[in-house]
């Protein structure tokens, strides 16, 4: 699949986080920082967000995708520094059900054998899903308030799903804050100009994405 048609299909302008100038700040000192180690994910869960999120924003011939620009480090340093602490309780455990999840829909029992395909078959079970997505959230936030409603694969399936569009949120929005992607991909304005409103984007900036 083509860089373009994935992140069409994913949502590229769609599912991103609001971000202040210093969290950019953190974004830059991710890129620049080649003595790292995940300080939020687990060591063996953080080889394979990184494919996940290559998934969502691979590369291709021209635009380098997640793998090439480290965005993982962004992604477990985000998480760190700005979730709250119920918030990164629930992304743990929604990251170990996501996990045994994708353990059960490929029928393996270690992590370790999790590969790409299954984290592909993944991907396109909950985010082409369109009918259960509306479920999903609405399991995650009954399942966040305490329901006991819910049976075990519901919240499996819920809690894989808030997994996946937390990644999807932070990896696109690490790719449009970052400074090759944002200088030298999408539109970009050092110094913001006049407002224009009513106006296309093709016409503003040929049909690219702003920047962060």
């Amino acid at each position: 699949m083509k860089r373009r048609q994935a992140l069409k299909s994913l949502g590229l302008s769609l599912g991103t986080i609001t971000i202040t100038p210093s969290f950019l700040g953190l974004l830059q000192s991710c890129q620049n920082n080649p003595d790292w180690n995940p300080v939020f994910f687990e060591k063996k869960h953080i080889n394979l967000i990184s494919e996940l999120s290559d998934l969502i924003i691979p590369s291709d011939d021209e635009v380098p995708g997640s793998k090439e620009l480290n965005l993982i480090k962004f992604i477990d340093l985000y998480v760190l520094n700005v979730n709250s602490e119920n918030d990164k309780t629930l992304l743990a455990n929604s990251t170990n059900l996501f996990f045994k999840d994708c353990l059960k829909k490929s029928s393996k029992d270690d992590v370790t054998n999790i590969n790409q395909n299954d984290l592909k078959f993944s991907l396109e079970y909950f985010f082409e899903n369109k009918k259960l997505q509306k479920k999903w959230s609405s399991d995650f936030a009954k399942f966040k308030n305490g329901s006991k409603d819910l049976s075990n694969d519901e919240v499996i399936e819920a809690s894989s799903y808030n997994f996946l569009t937390t990644i999807r949120q932070l990896t696109i929005t690490a790719f449009k804050g970052n400074e090759l992607i944002g200088e030298k991909v999408l539109a970009y304005s050092p110094i913001p100009g006049q407002q224009k409103g009513c106006v296309d984007l093709q016409s503003a900036t040929g049909g690219k994405a702003w920047s962060l």
